[in-house]
């Protein structure tokens, strides 16, 4: 009786700096790449006030996902040592996109806000 082994799976999209589109959307999301994503939705909303305009999110969808090209790149970076001169220039594309997006979006976060009507209200009842 011989056993049979079992080859491991081999993955069904290679996720990395140069994927195409459509690979990049089938991420799961227990992932870590969907973990990086989400962790940075949650601080750049929070960085704008926790209730984005439609043009506050369309930046934020594009700085996640130049960030995460970015990502991928230093990972590739990591896995084979070097960046060859074409990875270097998409790199500092990546990076200046993304700075300029970034900008876009404001570097002064959004301003703390004091309470609301009823919790002031209600404070006041209080004391």
């Amino acid at each position: 009786m011989s056993a049979v082994s079992a080859k491991p799976a081999k993955p069904k999209h290679h996720i990395g700096p140069y994927a195409r589109p459509a690979t990049l959307t089938h991420i799961d999301g227990r992932s870590k790449e969907a973990r990086f994503k989400k962790t940075m939705r949650a601080s750049l909303a929070a960085h704008v006030g926790n209730k984005p305009s439609a043009v506050q999110s369309a930046l934020i969808e594009l700085a996640i996902d130049t960030a995460f090209q970015i990502e991928l790149m230093k990972r590739h970076r990591d896995a084979s040592g070097a960046l060859t001169a074409h990875d270097h220039r998409q790199f500092l594309a990546w990076a200046n996109t993304l700075s300029r997006t970034l900008r876009q979006l404001g570097m002064e976060g959004a301003a703390e806000s004091g309470p609301d009507l009823a919790e002031y209200l209600a404070e006041k009842a209080g004391a």
